[in-house]
């Protein structure tokens, strides 16, 4: 063969080798996107862990004046945690021109999916409405395994959407972890005159929350349920119920537990919440906190008549909770905390089919101490019907905790009665293995 011909050939071999080990590696680099049914998406754009975080150096989208300045005042979304956490950054695209509340969830699964928990925080990044670069903060994660999966849900007026598309995540901190010892059930704690039993801890238990519709058996529609005994003074109780569950591991996870459901008989307390973390773990640590739902004295409850119900956006409220800028109707100092009611707004955006018609706000400043909790005691219309709640937002700052709390339809009603209880609540811990429930 001619040698300047065999040249050539080689040289084109080597090109087409080159080519094709860059499109590898752009195909095994390329972004993980997460689409939606309406075309929302959510771009995976690196994941980072330890003390200092800053978002990705991608190029930032397009925003107003406004909304730069406000990215520069967030000092371009960095932040640091005061350990080493876990983010994601991802850049979040939606239709912002509908004017709507619009929001995604990020839900953490095994390889297995066997359980999953969902994002502890998520923090605001640059860019405008509708098109932002955001850090999705983890703090459980399952930290034996070498990969795990991260899904969406994508929360609007039109509704919910859990994804299909997955993230797959390799974990940074992979390696050999200590195993705790789990305390055999039932188990016993006590504090002051208050006498606490888990008998049961169950994972992967039905709950009421449903995420996934298209699948009852995802993780994300499953729970923890755990039964309790309570005595006081030797006595058995039924006034005293659960109202927080921290769950933490031997690898460093940590989730706090929403309370869904809660069911007194033959004085045994069993509850649903959500979520635990992975129950292949030799055992959880369960810090219970326990709050007393009658019987209050005099000095630990306040009630004030005629709320007001105002028109208004459901993002507007919302805003109000994290800024404090709502109008106070009324004040009083409460045990030992300063207290203050805001009128209630009746949300003028609503979906036909929301179940949060609603909602009013209550602010404690400074923040109520350690262990206080706050208990409504009744809630009703100008009607003197019963209001049901419907979800509750917290802001916490070092000067104040502000609380909302959304209700359903109120049909005509104008303004709120309330009566809150601001007392002390107890705290017990227990290392237990939990059973698992077989869908």
């Amino acid at each position: 063969m001619n040698p300047m011909k065999t040249k050539i050939l080689l040289s084109v071999a080597i090109v087409l080798v080159i080519g094709l080990a860059a499109g590898a590696f752009w195909w095994l680099r390329r972004p993980q996107v997460i689409t939606f049914s309406d075309d929302s998406k959510v771009t995976l754009l690196a994941v980072e862990y330890g003390k200092r975080h800053a978002p990705p150096n991608v190029k930032a989208p397009a925003a107003s004046t406004t909304a730069r300045t406000a990215a520069a005042r967030r000092v371009n979304g960095s932040f640091t945690t005061t350990n080493d956490t876990l983010v994601l950054w991802v850049r979040q695209e939606f239709d912002a021109t509908q004017n709507q509340f619009h929001n995604f969830q990020y839900f953490v699964y095994d390889q297995a999916g066997t359980a999953c928990v969902g994002n502890s925080m998520t923090r605001a990044g640059n860019g405008p409405q509708g098109n932002s670069i955001t850090a999705i903060q983890l703090d459980a994660f399952p930290r034996r395994q070498g990969k795990f999966i991260v899904r969406a849900l994508e929360n609007g007026n039109g509704g919910q959407e859990m994804s299909d598309q997955k993230f797959v995540i390799a974990n940074p901190v992979h390696g050999a972890f200590a195993n705790w010892t789990a305390e055999p059930l039932p188990a016993t704690k006590e504090d002051d005159d208050l006498s606490v039993t888990l008998t049961k801890l169950a994972a992967g238990a039905d709950s009421p929350s449903q995420r996934d519709q298209d699948n009852p058996d995802d993780p994300a529609n499953k729970g923890v349920q755990a039964t309790f005994t309570v005595s006081q003074n030797g006595k058995p109780v039924t006034n005293w119920r659960p109202v927080s569950i921290e769950t933490s591991d031997a690898t460093g996870n940590h989730v706090n537990g929403g309370i869904t459901q809660n069911n007194w008989q033959d004085n045994n307390d069993t509850v649903a919440y959500q979520y635990g973390l992975w129950p292949d773990e030799p055992a959880w640590k369960l810090r219970v906190g326990f709050s007393e739902q009658s019987d209050f004295s005099d000095s630990e409850v306040w009630s004030v008549q005629n709320i007001p119900l105002e028109p208004g956006r459901r993002q507007d409220f919302m805003n109000g909770v994290r800024n404090n800028t709502n109008s106070v109707f009324a004040e009083a100092d409460l045990n030992g905390v300063h207290v203050k009611i805001f009128p209630g707004k009746l949300f003028t955006d609503a979906a036909a089919n929301s179940r949060q018609a609603g909602g009013f706000q209550v602010q404690m400043a400074p923040p109520p101490p350690a262990g206080m909790q706050m208990t409504i005691v009744k809630l009703t219309d100008d009607q003197g019907e019963d209001v049901q709640r419907n979800g509750t937002s917290v802001s916490r700052s070092a000067t104040s905790s502000t609380y909302g709390y959304l209700f359903n339809d109120l049909g005509n009603a104008k303004s709120l009665n309330f009566t809150i209880a601001l007392h002390k609540s107890h705290f017990f811990e227990f290392t237990v293995k939990p059973e698992t429930e077989k869908p």
